[in-house]
Protein backbone atom coordinates (compact mmCIF):
# COMPACT_ATOMS: atom_id res chain seq x y z
CA UNK A 1 0.00 0.00 0.00
CA UNK A 2 1.31 3.46 -0.90
CA UNK A 3 1.25 5.85 2.03
CA UNK A 4 0.41 9.51 1.65
CA UNK A 5 3.28 12.00 1.86
CA UNK A 6 3.64 13.92 5.10
CA UNK A 7 1.52 17.03 5.36
CA UNK A 8 3.02 20.23 6.68
CA UNK A 9 1.37 23.26 8.26
CA UNK A 10 1.40 26.81 6.89
CA UNK A 11 3.79 27.63 9.70
CA UNK A 12 6.26 24.98 8.50
CA UNK A 13 5.99 26.31 4.95
CA UNK A 14 6.88 29.77 6.24
CA UNK A 15 9.85 28.36 8.17
CA UNK A 16 11.05 26.67 4.98
CA UNK A 17 10.75 29.99 3.12
CA UNK A 18 12.81 31.76 5.80
CA UNK A 19 15.43 29.01 5.59
CA UNK A 20 15.54 29.41 1.82
CA UNK A 21 16.12 33.15 2.22
CA UNK A 22 19.13 32.44 4.44
CA UNK A 23 20.54 30.00 1.89
CA UNK A 24 20.03 32.42 -1.00
CA UNK A 25 21.55 35.35 0.87
CA UNK A 26 24.57 33.58 2.34
CA UNK A 27 25.49 31.13 -0.44
CA UNK A 28 24.62 33.33 -3.44
CA UNK A 29 27.75 32.61 -5.53
CA UNK A 30 27.03 28.86 -5.58
CA UNK A 31 23.26 28.74 -6.06
CA UNK A 32 22.28 25.92 -8.38
CA UNK A 33 25.41 23.96 -7.46
CA UNK A 34 24.81 23.41 -3.75
CA UNK A 35 25.03 20.09 -1.88
CA UNK A 36 22.46 19.22 0.81
CA UNK A 37 22.66 16.71 3.64
CA UNK A 38 19.91 16.03 6.10
CA UNK A 39 16.43 14.86 6.99
CA UNK A 40 14.00 16.03 4.30
CA UNK A 41 11.32 13.47 5.35
CA UNK A 42 9.86 10.87 3.02
CA UNK A 43 7.81 13.70 1.46
CA UNK A 44 11.09 15.34 0.33
CA UNK A 45 9.64 18.74 1.14
CA UNK A 46 13.02 20.50 1.34
CA UNK A 47 14.24 19.00 -1.92
CA UNK A 48 11.04 19.85 -3.79
CA UNK A 49 10.93 23.43 -2.49
CA UNK A 50 14.64 24.10 -3.03
CA UNK A 51 15.44 21.97 -6.07
CA UNK A 52 16.53 24.98 -8.14
CA UNK A 53 19.21 25.86 -5.56
CA UNK A 54 20.84 22.44 -5.30
CA UNK A 55 22.80 20.12 -7.51
CA UNK A 56 22.66 17.17 -5.11
CA UNK A 57 20.60 16.07 -2.10
CA UNK A 58 21.93 13.45 0.32
CA UNK A 59 18.73 12.43 2.08
CA UNK A 60 18.89 10.39 5.29
CA UNK A 61 16.05 8.02 6.21
CA UNK A 62 16.11 5.60 9.14
CA UNK A 63 12.58 4.29 8.85
CA UNK A 64 10.58 2.47 11.52
CA UNK A 65 12.42 -0.34 13.30
CA UNK A 66 11.70 -3.66 11.62
CA UNK A 67 10.16 -1.92 8.63
CA UNK A 68 13.00 0.40 7.66
CA UNK A 69 12.53 -0.27 3.95
CA UNK A 70 9.00 1.16 3.88
CA UNK A 71 9.82 4.84 4.43
CA UNK A 72 13.03 4.45 2.45
CA UNK A 73 10.92 3.11 -0.43
CA UNK A 74 8.48 6.02 -0.01
CA UNK A 75 11.34 8.49 -0.27
CA UNK A 76 12.53 6.95 -3.53
CA UNK A 77 8.98 6.89 -4.89
CA UNK A 78 8.48 10.57 -4.01
CA UNK A 79 11.78 11.43 -5.70
CA UNK A 80 10.53 9.69 -8.85
CA UNK A 81 7.20 11.53 -8.73
CA UNK A 82 8.94 14.90 -8.29
CA UNK A 83 11.42 14.25 -11.08
CA UNK A 84 14.32 14.37 -8.63
CA UNK A 85 15.78 10.87 -8.92
CA UNK A 86 18.91 12.23 -10.56
CA UNK A 87 19.50 14.65 -7.69
CA UNK A 88 18.72 12.38 -4.73
CA UNK A 89 21.10 9.98 -3.02
CA UNK A 90 19.60 7.95 -0.17
CA UNK A 91 21.63 7.25 2.95
CA UNK A 92 20.09 4.71 5.34
CA UNK A 93 20.21 4.74 9.12
CA UNK A 94 20.19 7.02 12.14
CA UNK A 95 21.55 10.42 11.13
CA UNK A 96 23.50 10.90 14.37
CA UNK A 97 25.39 7.65 13.79
CA UNK A 98 25.91 8.51 10.13
CA UNK A 99 27.49 11.82 11.06
CA UNK A 100 29.82 10.38 13.66
CA UNK A 101 30.85 7.32 11.61
CA UNK A 102 30.75 9.11 8.23
CA UNK A 103 29.08 6.02 6.75
CA UNK A 104 25.51 4.73 6.60
CA UNK A 105 24.24 1.28 7.64
CA UNK A 106 25.28 -0.20 4.30
CA UNK A 107 28.78 1.25 4.42
CA UNK A 108 28.08 4.07 1.99
CA UNK A 109 30.33 7.04 2.65
CA UNK A 110 28.87 10.36 3.81
CA UNK A 111 30.71 12.69 1.41
CA UNK A 112 31.59 15.72 3.51
CA UNK A 113 31.59 18.68 3.08
CA UNK A 114 28.11 20.02 2.35
CA UNK A 115 26.81 23.51 1.70
CA UNK A 116 23.60 23.08 3.70
CA UNK A 117 22.95 20.65 6.55
CA UNK A 118 19.38 20.29 7.81
CA UNK A 119 18.77 18.46 11.08
CA UNK A 120 15.03 18.24 11.69
CA UNK A 121 14.86 16.54 15.08
CA UNK A 122 11.21 15.73 15.66
CA UNK A 123 12.08 14.06 18.97
CA UNK A 124 13.89 17.02 20.49
CA UNK A 125 17.58 17.80 20.93
CA UNK A 126 18.31 16.17 24.26
CA UNK A 127 17.96 12.50 23.45
CA UNK A 128 20.32 10.36 25.57
CA UNK A 129 21.73 6.93 24.83
CA UNK A 130 22.16 4.18 27.43
CA UNK A 131 25.42 5.71 28.57
CA UNK A 132 23.72 9.02 29.30
CA UNK A 133 25.36 10.87 26.41
CA UNK A 134 23.48 13.54 24.46
CA UNK A 135 23.83 11.81 21.11
CA UNK A 136 22.26 14.58 19.05
CA UNK A 137 24.43 17.28 20.57
CA UNK A 138 27.44 15.05 20.00
CA UNK A 139 26.39 14.59 16.37
CA UNK A 140 26.16 18.36 15.85
CA UNK A 141 29.65 18.75 17.33
CA UNK A 142 30.99 16.00 15.06
CA UNK A 143 29.31 17.56 12.04
CA UNK A 144 30.97 20.93 12.64
CA UNK A 145 34.31 19.16 13.08
CA UNK A 146 33.93 17.20 9.81
CA UNK A 147 33.00 20.36 7.93
CA UNK A 148 35.83 22.27 9.59
CA UNK A 149 38.36 19.64 8.53
CA UNK A 150 37.41 20.54 4.93
CA UNK A 151 37.48 24.29 5.69
CA UNK A 152 34.04 24.57 4.18
CA UNK A 153 31.59 27.43 4.77
CA UNK A 154 28.03 26.21 5.24
CA UNK A 155 24.52 26.89 6.50
CA UNK A 156 23.34 24.75 9.43
CA UNK A 157 19.59 24.37 9.95
CA UNK A 158 18.33 22.78 13.17
CA UNK A 159 14.66 22.22 13.95
CA UNK A 160 13.33 20.55 17.08
CA UNK A 161 10.26 20.17 19.23
CA UNK A 162 10.31 20.75 22.96
CA UNK A 163 10.28 17.11 24.00
CA UNK A 164 12.83 15.70 26.42
CA UNK A 165 14.44 19.00 27.37
CA UNK A 166 17.17 18.33 29.88
CA UNK A 167 16.52 21.03 32.46
CA UNK A 168 19.80 20.41 34.25
CA UNK A 169 21.88 20.83 31.10
CA UNK A 170 20.09 23.96 29.94
CA UNK A 171 19.93 25.67 33.32
CA UNK A 172 23.53 24.87 34.24
CA UNK A 173 24.67 26.36 30.95
CA UNK A 174 22.70 29.56 31.53
CA UNK A 175 24.03 29.79 35.09
CA UNK A 176 27.59 29.51 33.73
CA UNK A 177 26.81 32.25 31.23
CA UNK A 178 25.46 34.40 34.06
CA UNK A 179 28.71 34.00 36.00
CA UNK A 180 30.71 35.09 32.96
CA UNK A 181 28.52 38.09 32.29
CA UNK A 182 28.69 39.29 35.89
CA UNK A 183 32.48 39.04 35.67
CA UNK A 184 32.39 41.48 32.75
CA UNK A 185 30.22 43.97 34.59
CA UNK A 186 27.06 43.24 32.63
CA UNK A 187 23.53 43.12 34.00
CA UNK A 188 23.72 39.37 33.53
CA UNK A 189 22.33 38.52 36.98
CA UNK A 190 18.96 40.13 36.24
CA UNK A 191 18.82 39.09 32.58
CA UNK A 192 19.67 35.42 33.07
CA UNK A 193 17.33 35.21 36.05
CA UNK A 194 14.56 36.46 33.76
CA UNK A 195 15.37 33.71 31.25
CA UNK A 196 15.53 31.04 33.94
CA UNK A 197 12.19 32.13 35.37
CA UNK A 198 10.40 32.55 32.04
CA UNK A 199 7.29 30.44 31.51
CA UNK A 200 8.36 29.34 28.02
CA UNK A 201 11.10 26.80 27.36
CA UNK A 202 11.65 28.63 24.07
CA UNK A 203 13.21 31.53 25.97
CA UNK A 204 15.98 29.36 27.37
CA UNK A 205 16.59 27.37 24.18
CA UNK A 206 16.84 30.63 22.27
CA UNK A 207 20.14 31.16 24.12
CA UNK A 208 21.24 27.59 24.82
CA UNK A 209 21.31 26.30 21.23
CA UNK A 210 23.18 29.27 19.68
CA UNK A 211 25.61 29.22 22.60
CA UNK A 212 26.29 25.53 22.02
CA UNK A 213 26.77 25.93 18.25
CA UNK A 214 29.04 28.94 18.79
CA UNK A 215 31.25 26.90 21.10
CA UNK A 216 31.62 24.10 18.57
CA UNK A 217 32.15 26.59 15.75
CA UNK A 218 35.00 28.29 17.61
CA UNK A 219 36.71 24.94 18.29
CA UNK A 220 36.83 24.37 14.54
CA UNK A 221 37.88 27.90 13.51
CA UNK A 222 34.44 28.99 12.36
CA UNK A 223 32.77 32.34 12.74
CA UNK A 224 29.09 31.78 13.47
CA UNK A 225 26.27 34.14 12.57
CA UNK A 226 23.00 33.17 14.25
CA UNK A 227 19.93 34.25 12.30
CA UNK A 228 16.73 35.09 14.16
CA UNK A 229 15.43 32.05 16.02
CA UNK A 230 11.97 30.91 14.90
CA UNK A 231 9.24 29.50 17.11
CA UNK A 232 6.05 28.05 15.70
CA UNK A 233 3.33 25.45 16.11
CA UNK A 234 3.62 22.34 13.94
CA UNK A 235 1.41 19.34 13.31
CA UNK A 236 -0.80 18.23 16.21
CA UNK A 237 -0.15 21.60 17.89
CA UNK A 238 3.45 20.59 18.61
CA UNK A 239 5.62 23.49 19.79
CA UNK A 240 8.64 23.78 17.53
CA UNK A 241 11.78 25.88 17.16
CA UNK A 242 13.99 26.42 14.12
CA UNK A 243 17.57 27.69 14.21
CA UNK A 244 19.62 29.01 11.30
CA UNK A 245 23.40 29.36 11.53
CA UNK A 246 25.85 30.62 8.93
CA UNK A 247 29.32 29.20 9.59
CA UNK A 248 32.28 30.81 7.84
CA UNK A 249 35.69 29.18 8.15
CA UNK A 250 38.50 31.47 9.31
CA UNK A 251 41.84 30.54 7.76
CA UNK A 252 43.77 33.58 8.99
CA UNK A 253 45.33 31.75 11.93
CA UNK A 254 45.88 28.21 13.12
CA UNK A 255 45.34 29.12 16.77
CA UNK A 256 41.95 28.60 18.36
CA UNK A 257 39.85 31.67 18.99
CA UNK A 258 36.84 32.70 21.02
CA UNK A 259 33.51 32.83 19.19
CA UNK A 260 33.05 36.06 17.24
CA UNK A 261 29.35 36.27 17.93
CA UNK A 262 28.83 38.16 21.14
CA UNK A 263 26.57 37.13 23.97
CA UNK A 264 24.67 40.40 23.72
CA UNK A 265 23.82 39.55 20.10
CA UNK A 266 22.46 36.15 21.11
CA UNK A 267 20.42 37.50 24.02
CA UNK A 268 19.10 40.67 22.41
CA UNK A 269 18.05 39.42 18.98
CA UNK A 270 14.22 39.18 18.84
CA UNK A 271 12.58 35.84 18.10
CA UNK A 272 10.38 35.33 15.04
CA UNK A 273 7.07 33.87 16.13
CA UNK A 274 5.16 32.31 13.23
CA UNK A 275 1.38 32.14 13.70
CA UNK A 276 -1.02 31.28 10.89
CA UNK A 277 1.89 31.32 8.50
CA UNK A 278 2.82 34.93 9.37
CA UNK A 279 6.16 35.75 11.05
CA UNK A 280 6.25 38.46 13.70
CA UNK A 281 9.11 39.63 15.88
CA UNK A 282 8.82 39.27 19.64
CA UNK A 283 11.17 39.80 22.58
CA UNK A 284 9.09 37.40 24.72
CA UNK A 285 9.02 40.19 27.28
CA UNK A 286 12.67 39.56 28.17
CA UNK A 287 15.07 42.33 29.27
CA UNK A 288 18.01 43.44 27.15
CA UNK A 289 21.55 42.52 28.05
CA UNK A 290 23.90 45.48 28.41
CA UNK A 291 27.63 44.84 28.56
CA UNK A 292 30.26 47.61 29.01
CA UNK A 293 32.84 45.53 27.10
CA UNK A 294 30.83 42.83 25.39
CA UNK A 295 32.41 39.37 25.84
CA UNK A 296 32.26 36.80 23.13
CA UNK A 297 30.20 33.67 23.64
CA UNK A 298 32.20 31.13 25.60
Amino acid sequence: MIRSPQRFTRNKDTVRTLQRETIERCLAPRLGRLRYFGLPSSALADAIAWQDLFEKFYAVERGVKGKEWELQHDLGLEAFRAGLLGKISLLRGDIDLLIRRKRDEFGNRVPFPFDVVSLDYSGGLFYKNRRGNFTRLQAIAALVAHQGAKRSDFVLLISCNLDQIDQGEVRRTLENVRTELVRYGANGEQVVDAYLGHELEEARLKVYVPHFVNQEAAKNRYSCDTQQVIMYEGNLKTRMMAFRFVLSHDTRTESLRSPRERLSQVFNKPVLGVVGGEPKETTLGLPKLTVPEVPRTG
